[in-house]
């Protein structure tokens, strides 16, 4: 009876979540995207033209992610490969790719969202040299600190936006996709490589297009890039992967060939190797059975990652230790995984930025019929439950406190903050409930649902991290912070050399919410220059006085690469903050400079 009892208010929880959805932003796109919730959008920064691009047809969505349902790939249009393969000679092949003019799309704007989807505007980047923003996208290695910054990050990345200048467009949506796997996204990153026709991929594409598919475990989307990976990148990957494609052909025989031959050339070797018979076996009528041992492999690879997760295997956890944190958000989206599996990776995926509230609910519900799932998640999956459909407030804020717990820290509580934003905001704000007040607004600015958090103003106390946070997040006006206030927050923060009161400073200054006299006043106190000068802060101010909405957006994001908030500098929340706003990205900038305060 309590398995039923709390499954259905799982299902319930969904189906509050909906019920917080905007039209102007929801419809049907994931949060992580297209985040819910906030005020009324600040007006459009104008943007400078950039070249004029010629007209791209539009693309027609196929099928979406279990993981990330409104994500959905959108897939190339088909293009037909009339190439004769020489065997003997593969390296001078020519392919043609007999496409109808009217169906090839134009390398001069290439995304998976319009701006009047929610996508940023096509002249986001105005006239900034494509030599330039390739170079900041480069050189975003991460981790990204914000969740927030991320989650803008992959919202630009994957807008349908003009090519800047000097930049081939398939090298320049290679680097973008490249960076969204980077912050931990595939499966919009294959959205993204799926809108150039195969015809124009260059070897940058194809290399990034490679690692794209296989971090999606998608062995048959290469397959229509396999003969041009051959002859451009010439690796032994894209040679082995000719075998994979043969065999979910039903060609076993050319399979046979090829995996022989890479076997005695040893295009890839060990458990490489077996990986690429397990999954050529796993083709129509492949008919061979392979089995894998880990013992004596060291770290993973993308090889490694996308033919285990093709075959269903999950690979020892400690192939893992040092590979990055993008690897969440690659294995929490592989929907041939169990969601005893999937949640296992969820809460990386949700720090990240890259798992949403609702990706959460919904995977947590599965968890209750997953006949595998330890018990340890069944009961975060029944305290979830019980957080949105308890009897009453109380229940309802018990439950969540029990999810965020006293002992979590870091990315571990920002993903419990996420898991219940919309339990949150269905609790009426009363002073019987203010010790929890911090936790609860916290937890609604990690969804943008604002307006909710801006409610429980007149229950917080002034100085308090609740009082903070909606002084940053909430939209519309607000009552300017004082000296007194930012002194009481000081007085209870327990961050090393008051770094937190500094990034709250910050944020407010680049906001425009504290009194001129006491921004200046406590900045001496925090011995704290929030306006220091970099040259950073003078490419992103100069971005921001064009009106460049996703120049200002990608430096931003550049200047969050830590690997938490305690390492970003105040003065950078500033320039990011204030430099958002300037254009238009208000609301970004409010949950930025918010999430900044909470973790920090």
């Amino acid at each position: 009876m309590t398995d039923k009892i709390t499954k259905g208010g799982l299902l319930a929880a969904a189906a509050v979540i909906l019920a917080f959805a905007l039209p102007a932003l929801g419809q049907q796109g994931p949060e992580s995207l297209l985040p819910e919730g906030f005020g009324d959008p600040a007006p459009s920064a104008p943007n400078n033209p950039a070249r004029p691009s010629s007209s791209t047809p539009s693309t027609t969505k196929t099928g979406t992610s279990p993981a990330n349902p409104a994500s959905g790939d959108v897939s190339a249009d088909a293009a037909a490969d009339d190439a004769e393969e020489d065997e003997e000679d593969a390296q001078e092949m020519v392919v043609r790719y007999d496409v109808p003019p009217a169906a090839r799309r134009s390398l001069n704007a290439i995304g998976i969202i319009s701006e009047t989807s929610g996508g940023f505007p096509a002249a986001s980047f105005g006239a900034t040299n494509g030599a330039f923003l390739k170079q900041v996208v480069e050189r975003t290695s991460g981790p990204i600190a914000s969740r927030w910054g991320t989650i803008m990050a992959r919202r630009l990345l994957a807008s349908r936006t003009n090519t800047p200048q000097g930049v081939n467009g398939a090298d320049w949506t290679a680097e973008r996709a490249w960076l969204l796997l980077r912050m931990g996204d595939s499966v919009v990153a294959r959205g993204l490589v799926q809108q150039v026709d195969a015809g124009n991929y260059t070897k940058r594409l194809h290399e990034v297009a490679m690692q794209t598919y296989l971090a999606n475990g998608d062995l048959a989307g290469i397959c229509p890039l396999t003969e041009g990976g051959v002859r451009l990148v010439n690796s032994g990957r894209w040679k082995m992967s000719r075998a994979i494609c043969a065999s979910l052909a039903g060609e076993q025989g050319s399979a046979t060939g090829f995996i022989n031959q890479g076997r005695y050339q040893g295009w890839v070797r060990g458990v490489d190797y077996l990986l690429t018979e397990k999954a050529v076996g796993a083709g129509i009528n492949g008919r061979r059975s392979v089995k894998i041992e880990w013992d004596g492999v060291e770290g993973m690879n993308p090889w490694r990652f996308g033919l285990s997760a093709a075959v269903g295997l999950e690979p020892p956890e400690r192939l893992f230790s040092n590979s990055g944190r993008q690897i969440d958000g690659w294995r929490v989206q592989l929907p041939m995984f169990a969601p005893a599996i999937r949640a296992k990776y969820a809460p990386g995926a949700a720090a990240l930025g890259v798992f949403s509230n609702r990706d959460m609910v919904d995977l947590y519900a599965q968890v209750l019929d997953d006949p595998d799932a330890p018990d340890a998640m069944k009961t975060q999956a029944e305290n979830l439950g019980n957080a949105y459909t308890a009897s009453d407030d109380s229940g309802k804020v018990s439950a969540m406190a029990s999810i965020w717990g006293a002992e979590r820290t870091g990315a571990d509580y920002l993903a419990a903050l996420v898991m219940t934003a919309r339990a949150a905001a269905l609790i009426a704000p009363s002073s019987d409930h203010a010790g929890q007040a911090d936790g609860l607004i916290a937890s609604m600015l990690t969804a943008g649902l604002d307006r909710s958090a801006a409610r429980w103003s007149n229950i917080v106390s002034g100085g308090s991290l609740g009082w903070a946070l909606v002084t940053l997040g909430a939209p519309g006006r607000v009552t300017l912070a004082d000296y007194g206030d930012l002194d009481e927050f000081y007085s209870n923060d327990d961050s090393d050399d008051g770094h937190k009161s500094a990034l709250l400073l910050a944020g407010l200054a680049g906001l425009g919410r504290v009194e001129s006299g006491a921004q200046s006043d406590f900045a001496v106190d925090l011995k704290v220059n929030i306006a220091r000068q970099t040259a950073w802060s003078k490419a992103i101010t100069a971005a921001a006085s064009r009106g460049e909405q996703g120049t200002v957006a990608l430096m931003a994001v550049a200047g969050m690469q830590a690997p938490s908030w305690a390492s970003v500098p105040a003065h950078h929340v500033y320039y990011i903050v204030r430099s958002l706003r300037q254009v238009g990205l208000e609301a970004e900038a409010r949950m930025i400079a918010a999430e900044a305060v909470t973790l920090g």
